[in-house]
């Protein structure tokens, strides 16, 4: 299930009034088809406040000669949603006279969805269906307002082991450490917010949830927090060379807290489309590890113990470090178009995330892209 919406403060009410085309040089007939610079006031207590409140949301304390309402508010949208995200553990370690390291590199499959969301300024419910990476499961909160933009992503990934059952398959013990084809559990959450400093004429909402309409160039610059959790699990027994190889640990967890500053612009190159583009470097200035460590135990096919059948994995120790400062990125394009009583819009968002710890380090790329086809009402 996919679930968005726009968030603002209440704004004054005030008459009808289509949006004029001063200081436009063409186009003015097209803006005025899709646009209202303010909106209908309704005297019904219940349905009418809440009416004037998502209405007025958008264009308070905004310039109506850069930020505008679009006149039809409801809409229907088929959805098209891709994700991936790929994870990079490297730990090297030494105790006495011995040292070791691995680099686990995790690839999950592209995950791709579909389906249909309903809403009113930009308030809706979105129901979608997984297509592919069928073992992953996603989870998208959005909020934009004139000053402020959230983002919320939770992302659980795993992939069925392909050397499960191996004794039973015929293949030996050693054939089994020399494999690669390993499997393991990821699970990410990221959220990201931003302050928008020029709100009086910058709307995030025109390419984020197509609340408002974005009638002549403009940009801010933005301030922004950032964190995410990343979890890596490949502790199956199935696993085993990676484990002894790993020195017995057989997950990671991450956590960082970032902040930057950036900007970001809304390019009007004709009346109807908006293209937005978003760039913000971040520090980060909190991150901490957990390693867990695994013991195992062989079985044995006879009483003679010469050949291995089987491994069990039991838990066996934890370490917990803290990371150096890091900078990192954190980048987004969105464009939206408005054709009539049609509405296209695409988004795609990236981070790029890392931490070095004494013996660690982590390297997580993750994005995302969203495109929807609608019609308004």
């Amino acid at each position: 299930m996919l679930f968005s919406c726009s968030m603002f403060a209440a704004g004054n009410e005030g008459d009808a009034d289509s949006i004029s085309a001063n200081g436009q040089r063409d186009g003015g007939k097209a803006i005025r088809s899709m646009a209202q610079k303010t909106y209908d006031v309704t005297k019904d207590f219940v349905m009418g406040t809440l009416k004037n409140y998502l209405d007025s949301s958008g264009v308070k304390g905004t310039d109506p000669s850069y930020i505008a309402l679009p006149k039809r508010k409801w809409r229907v949208s088929l959805t098209a949603d891709v994700d991936k995200m790929n994870v990079d553990v490297r730990n090297t370690a030494s105790e006495g006279n011995k040292s070791w390291s691995f680099d686990l590199e995790v690839r999950p499959p592209v995950s791709a969805s579909s389906g249909v969301w309903v809403g009113y300024m930009g308030y809706g419910f979105g129901f979608s269906y997984l297509k592919t990476g069928r073992n992953s499961t996603n989870l998208a909160l959005n909020m934009a307002a004139p000053r402020y933009s959230i983002n919320v992503r939770w992302i659980r990934s795993s992939t069925d082991h392909k050397l499960k059952g191996w004794a039973e398959k015929g293949m030996s013990y050693q054939e089994l450490v020399e494999s690669h084809d390993y499997g393991y559990k990821i699970e990410s959450f990221v959220f990201d917010g931003y302050w928008i400093f020029n709100q009086k004429k910058f709307s995030p909402s025109a390419t984020y949830d197509l609340s408002t309409v974005q009638l002549r160039s403009a940009g801010s610059f933005i301030a922004g927090l950032m964190f995410n959790y990343q979890k890596c699990d490949y502790s199956s027994p199935d696993n085993i060379g990676l484990l002894v190889e790993a020195n017995h640990i057989g997950k990671v967890k991450m956590n960082q807290l970032s902040a930057g500053g950036g900007y970001t612009y809304n390019w009007v190159p004709t009346p109807g489309l908006v293209i937005n583009m978003m760039a913000m470097p971040v520090v980060t200035f909190f991150s901490s590890s957990k390693l867990y460590k695994y013991n195992w135990a062989y079985q044995y096919k006879d009483a003679d113990r010469r050949e291995i059948n089987g491994v069990t994995i039991t838990s066996d120790d934890e370490h917990s470090e803290n990371g150096k400062v890091a900078l990192n990125v954190n980048a987004r394009l969105a464009a939206a178009y408005r054709y009539k009583l049609f509405v296209f819009s695409f988004f795609a968002q990236a981070h790029y995330l890392r931490s070095y710890f004494e013996g660690t380090s982590f390297k997580v790329f993750q994005w995302n892209m969203k495109a929807t086809v609608g019609i308004t009402l």
